[in-house]
């Protein structure tokens, strides 16, 4: 008994550390977001009429007029709140099963281990890329010790292997929907976060075709949170359908199990990946619903739809649409950015760090960033 209480100890504390890794993706990654954002709303550069006779006097645009600028940090920002969300639901989640492990009940036990592994590779690595974009979207005074950015980003890549390799966690994630899609085919109802591998069909016929097809064909359309959820959903189903197909033949053509495994090792990461897409965009959209405020709700939900859109457009490959609809998706991109540039101060001021948790001079609150450059390269 003494030993069964010490070895749920021991898994309940990796399962704390994999929840807080997970949010603290998100805080470390909003950190850097501040900081660039703040900065970009600073900074000019670039003449905001080329055509006009040349002169150093006039105007210039701010950074965050540009495109390409609002793309890169508003794809950080979008990200910073969900795997904030998310971690906020893991931990929740966490605090139950550990309070049912007290009762002697361990039914969500494997999911919440297989998940949180998953979640805690794909938002550490996120997160670690996404606060270098943050530095490089400062330009060169990015590099600076004074930006700040530059030693979070620097201090924050070796969370991509704190508490386990991203490729080892994401394995582990894999084998347990792999697991879970041969119950699901042989009737076995699922339950949770893997829940949509009920769709299989029990005789193996698969239409993974209209699975990866949906019915939006303008960028207004593919705003909907209902439609992002449809191809997230579907997305993770088809790659744990078609995996499981792919580790089946090969163990029938006579590879071992340990075989067929590595042969298909790049697609079952993918599959966790996807699952966990799915996961992060289900507690984003939660989150969302619990709002009251209307106005929030409303921004939020845009920052919400950019993840979602960006993501999709950035594995078409695989998903099942025609031309014009992927190019209403990047239309809705374009759009939701405009949207965003208006909101994006509020957005990470929300965040409420203090500017001595920041230790930027690019990201001070007040703006004074030139000011606070100057006192830093004189050493004050």
């Amino acid at each position: 008994v003494k030993a069964d209480k010490e070895n749920k100890a021991q898994y309940g504390t990796m399962l704390s550390i994999r929840a807080g890794l997970v949010m603290g993706a998100g805080y470390r990654l909003a950190q850097g977001v501040t900081v660039a954002v703040r900065y970009s709303c600073v900074r000019h550069q670039g003449f905001i009429d080329t055509q006009a006779a040349s002169s150093r006097a006039n105007p210039e645009n701010p950074v965050i007029h540009y495109q390409n600028q609002q793309y890169r940090l508003f794809k950080q920002l979008s990200l910073a709140y969900a795997f904030v969300f998310t971690g906020k639901c893991i931990s929740e989640k966490f605090q139950k099963i550990m309070a049912d492990l007290q009762d002697g009940q361990t039914k969500e036990l494997p999911e919440m281990h297989a998940t949180s592994a998953g979640l805690k590779a794909l938002c550490t690595f996120e997160g670690a890329a996404g606060l270098e974009e943050c530095r490089k979207c400062c330009g060169g005074h990015g590099v600076l010790l004074a930006s700040g950015v530059s030693q979070m980003a620097l201090d924050y890549t070796t969370y991509c292997t704190a508490e386990g390799d991203r490729i080892i966690l994401e394995l582990q994630s894999a084998r347990y929907l792999m697991k879970m899609t041969e119950e699901a085919r042989k009737g076995i109802e699922i339950f949770g976060m893997a829940s949509y591998l009920n769709q299989i069909s029990k005789s193996g016929k698969d239409d993974v075709d209209s699975l990866l097809h949906c019915h939006a064909g303008t960028a207004d359309e593919f705003q909907s949170l209902e439609v992002l959820s449809h191809l997230f959903k579907n997305r993770a189903l088809v790659w744990c359908i078609e995996t499981a197909a792919r580790l089946d033949e090969l163990g029938k053509a006579g590879q071992s199990f340990d075989e067929a495994w590595n042969l298909c090792s790049v697609d079952l990461v993918k599959c966790s990946r996807v699952h966990c897409y799915h996961v992060i965009l289900q507690n984003f959209v939660a989150a969302i619903d619990d709002i009251e405020d209307k106005d929030v709700k409303a921004v939020l939900t845009r920052l919400c739809v950019l993840f979602g859109l960006i993501n999709i457009d950035e594995d078409l490959g695989s998903f099942n649409l025609n031309r014009n609809q992927k190019s209403q998706i990047r239309n809705a991109i374009r759009r939701l950015l405009e949207k965003i540039r208006i909101d994006c101060v509020p957005l990470v001021d929300a965040f409420e760090f203090p500017d001595n948790v920041l230790n930027s001079a690019l990201g001070r609150y007040d703006g004074k960033v030139y000011e606070s450059l100057y006192a830093a390269a004189k050493g004050k």
